[in-house]
């Protein structure tokens, strides 16, 4: 036995990599939002198109959820994390260099491939090194970091973009990633010493993939976790990763700069709000699905309000209220991991942690779809569109949105009982 002070010492370590790690793959994930116009430009594409980007990539980590969460409870988080790293460093170069549409669709795939696997496997080291208490305000604590990744990859990346050009600085972007590669492998171990589950005793009490699968799923935990994430996570996604950013300078009329202030906002509010949210998720558990309720309420109201505003342009406040709601939804999203994670063993935390992390990613897809394909339907060829057609074309996400209400509703009727623990859950 190692003393306590020292494996206090490498848990600590081994997190912090962990969230760097997810700093990096939040900062590659939204590196196309103020990107996009750029982009559309270099390939001469419209709007389907550059949709099709943000669509592939979330589609790719959406699909991938399951695997991973199966992968990282058997072969565990480090190699997991080094293989991200290592997919999303080889995505953005084939960003950096792709002058075509096929070529910059693979690239962002692979960064949707990459992404999937890090979240996952940060929370499977929590859930390792660190006591049951302490895991919902990590759990926030890792996502306020990545958020750090978010701001970086809005206005400080749209002016690096202005200043160096589209190859140096996503190629710039690769290198860093590459880097991250080192860190992980130097400060990451997977579980402490003497753990019960770790290396092949892991895998054995897993069983194989197609049981750990079905295990995790049947925990009612897992399926409420899904509904809660499709309902309140997407909103924000779609705003950050491209629709916010057009919607803001060609269909607001705001210049690239307050745009860029606008689409940071969301991600300040999750910086400045998620430790409470994980105190509130650890401390009071009943309070995540009226939360959760509140949230999808007020953001459908505010989108409603700013798309219904009179005249051409909802006035800068109200795109600043927008914002702020918007970012309630990525601390409120992790409360459907924290369930997941509840009601699961210690060995299916991944793979229950990957089933519910589909949810917010599949509405995100189908949102960012849905809002491409109305832009280009709503306006003539060959023009820019107008204020009215992004307001028609925004306005679809909302029919995603009294979607996943309901199917969350639907749930949370059949599951008796609160929704807050289940029978695995260790103490501290």
């Amino acid at each position: 036995m190692e003393p306590v002070a020292q494996a206090l010492g490498r848990a600590w370590v081994a997190w912090a990599a962990g969230a760097l790690a997810y700093v990096i793959a939040i900062f590659n994930r939204g590196s196309l939002g103020v990107a996009g116009p750029m982009a559309a430009d270099r390939l001469g594409i419209d709007a389907t198109a550059l949709a099709t980007f943000s669509a592939v990539q979330l589609a790719v980590f959406a699909a991938t959820q399951i695997p991973v969460g199966l992968f990282v409870d058997r072969y565990g988080p480090r190699k997991m994390l080094t293989t991200s790293l290592s997919v999303m460093a080889a995505g953005q170069t084939m960003v950096a260099v792709g002058e075509d549409f096929p070529t910059v669709l693979i690239g962002r795939a692979l960064l949707g491939c990459g992404d999937a696997m890090v979240m996952i496997s940060v929370l499977r080291l929590i859930a390792a090194w660190f006591p049951a208490a302490r895991t919902p305000v990590l759990a926030q604590v890792t996502i306020v970091a990545g958020s750090a990744g978010g701001l970086a990859a809005a206005s400080p990346l749209s002016a690096a973009l202005r200043a160096f050009g589209w190859e140096p600085v996503f190629s710039s972007i690769a290198l860093m990633t590459a880097c991250m590669i080192a860190v992980v492998r130097l400060a990451v171990h997977d579980t402490p010493p003497g753990s019960p589950l770790s290396g092949p005793r892991a895998a054995a009490a897993g069983g194989t993939l197609r049981t750990g699968l079905a295990e995790a799923w049947r925990q009612p935990t897992t399926q409420l976790g899904l509904w809660l994430m499709f309902t309140v996570h997407f909103p924000v996604q779609v705003f950050v990763l491209l629709w916010g950013f057009p919607f803001l300078t060609q269909g607001q009329g705001l210049s690239e700069t307050t745009a860029g202030y606008v689409t940071a906002v969301p991600l300040v509010m999750t910086m400045a709000l998620g430790p409470v949210f994980g105190v509130i998720s650890g401390r009071r558990p009943h309070w995540r699905m009226p939360m959760v309720l509140g949230i999808a309420a007020a953001t459908t109201l505010t989108w409603a309000m700013v798309l219904l505003w009179p005249g051409a342009q909802a006035p800068l406040p109200a795109l600043f209220l927008l914002a702020m709601i918007l970012g309630l939804g990525n601390p409120a999203a992790a409360f459907g991991l924290d369930i997941a994670r509840a009601g699961s063993p210690p060995h299916r935390v991944g793979a229950a942690s990957g089933i519910a992390n589909i949810g917010g990613y599949a509405a995100a897809l189908l949102a960012v779809m849905l809002i491409g394909v109305t832009l280009d339907h709503t306006h003539a060829p060959s023009t820019d569109p107008s204020p009215a057609d992004f307001r028609i074309a925004l306005a679809t996400q909302i029919l995603v949105q009294l979607l996943g209400a309901g199917l969350l509703l639907r749930r949370m009727h059949r599951r008796p009982g609160p929704p807050a623990e289940g029978p695995h859950r260790r103490s501290a």
